[in-house]
């Protein structure tokens, strides 16, 4: 893991800060060593809609999941001030075509992304904005009190309204 460690080089980003940009060439990989970054999209009205949140330390998703022909499909900001290990893909495959604990590693971070990809495809399609507010506070327990709360709506799928309106009822049946 050293090798990989030595390939990396790190950026510092400021609160609100951009580390890539929807339809932007991306042909990086990103390791998340401090702060909160959320993953978004542009709406149809122009509006930022989060698709995901990454805590300090953890992978970004992968190159390959997270880009189409070089370009980023989503926009990736941090919420709060943030140190960023990257490196390009080609380097990354190459450490992962000569090194066995690299590729581990690599196959680790598959099987967690796609945990995760399936969990948050399960709780869009069957759970409530209640249960989804719920795993989402187990899942980042300090959330709420660091990032703009409309980014949470936005994640869960309901309005910033409907949002504080769920937080009062389960601060009401604590």
């Amino acid at each position: 893991m050293h090798k990989l460690l030595e390939s990396c080089q790190i950026r510092h980003l400021t609160k609100d800060e951009f580390l890539t940009q929807e339809h932007q060439p991306d042909t990086y990989e990103y390791f998340l060593l401090e702060g909160l970054v959320h993953r978004s999209l542009l709406g149809e009205h122009g509006e930022y809609v989060t698709t995901g949140f990454y805590t300090a330390p953890t992978v970004v998703t992968p190159h390959f999941a997270r880009t189409v022909t070089g370009r980023s499909l989503f926009t990736l900001q941090a919420l709060t001030p943030a140190c960023v290990a990257y490196m390009p893909v080609a380097a990354l495959d190459a450490l992962r075509y000569s090194l066995d604990d690299v590729k581990r590693f690599g196959q680790d971070v598959l099987a967690d992304e796609l945990r995760q990809s399936i969990h948050h495809e399960v709780a869009f399609r069957a759970w409530s904005a209640k249960e989804r507010l719920l795993d989402l506070r187990q899942a980042y327990p300090n959330l709420e009190n660091l990032v703009p709360h409309s980014l949470i709506a936005s994640y869960l799928g309901i309005t910033p309204v409907s949002f504080s309106r769920l937080r009062h009822e389960l601060a009401q049946h604590r």
